[in-house]
């Protein structure tokens, strides 16, 4: 009998020992955070403001670089593997590099129709861009989707409260705390909102913008928009356009130009000149973490613009 239980020791110290290397991995896999990865800055704080401490959260493209021309690393795939959710704007902003980071990662959990792919034409309907310069052709909409929807914190809204359902089905354990966090993500802007429209009433009128970047933005906020120094996405204008613009500036008493802080601050800063009239770099997202650094945005452009109005 003693040889017996000599023989059966080392399988019973063997067999405990695997139960608890077991429970260790189910309860790491238990309490893992889920990954989510936004394609850019401002997409990132909105995660950070639903998910909380709750999730991991990286981004990949960062503040003040355009997100058209973004060019990835090996890094930025490696990123990816790991995420069990890409949070994406949408709409072809990141149509020349994204597919191809998603390809790369090898991670079938984040391609587009998947549980854990998630982007703005999700959750949003899309506006599109004016089609020229002349007053009717401004109230007439081309059926080019316009990408830039942070930039309307209604907008921002309605892609959290999908945000929030989507990591309720991906980690249900905090689905209750997702939902209260893009309760206070929303009722933190709706507190806010009233204050910057009324200082956009009383700093702007019609305002000139070099790209189409400011357009939820202006339709936010009320702003009327004059026209755009771009005759098409990517086109620097010719002098005879600008001589237009000059005309239109006249016509309807512009007295900004706004240019993003990747493009051509030259050309924006030629006409002003040549208008006579103040010419600001808007930022597309700040530093800031969660709702704070969203709505840190705002803050930060309508700040701006009252600044420089005055």
């Amino acid at each position: 009998m003693p040889l017996l239980k000599k023989a059966c020791a080392p399988k019973l110290q063997y067999a405990t020992a695997l139960f608890s290397v077991l429970l260790l991995l189910f309860a790491s896999a238990a309490i893992a955070k889920p990954t989510v990865v936004a394609t850019v800055p401002a997409l990132g704080q909105i995660a950070q403001a639903v998910g909380g401490t709750d999730i991991n959260v990286k981004t990949i493209t960062s503040i003040g670089h355009d997100p058209n021309v973004f060019s990835p690393r090996p890094g930025h795939a490696r990123m990816l593997t790991q995420a069990n959710l890409l949070l994406t704007v949408g709409f072809g902003l990141e149509s020349s590099w994204l597919p191809s980071l998603i390809e790369l990662s090898h991670n079938d959990a984040i391609i587009p129709g998947s549980v854990g792919y998630l982007s703005g034409g999700d959750a949003i309907e899309a506006i599109g861009v004016p089609r020229g310069m002349n007053s009717q052709q401004m109230s007439e909409w081309s059926p080019d989707t316009n990408p830039y929807w942070w930039l309307d914190p209604e907008m921002g809204i309605k892609v959290a409260k999908a945000l929030a359902i989507r990591l309720s089905e991906i980690d249900a354990v905090n689905a209750e705390r997702y939902m209260q966090r893009v309760q206070k993500f929303e009722q933190a802007i709706y507190a806010e909102l009233p204050r910057w429209r009324d200082y956009m009433k009383i700093h702007t009128g019609a305002v000139i913008t070099y790209h189409n970047t400011y357009v939820y933005f202006m339709e936010s906020m009320g702003i009327e928009l004059a026209g755009f120094i771009e005759p098409r996405s990517g086109i620097e204008p010719s002098t005879r356009y600008m001589d237009r613009l000059l005309e239109i500036i006249k016509e309807r008493d512009v007295q900004l130009i706004w240019v993003e802080p990747y493009n051509n601050r030259a050309i924006a800063k030629r006409l002003a000149g040549a208008a006579g009239i103040k010419m600001m770099v808007l930022p597309d997202s700040v530093k800031g973490y969660g709702t704070e650094g969203y709505v840190g945005m705002f803050d930060t452009m309508i700040e701006r613009i009252a600044r420089w109005s005055q």
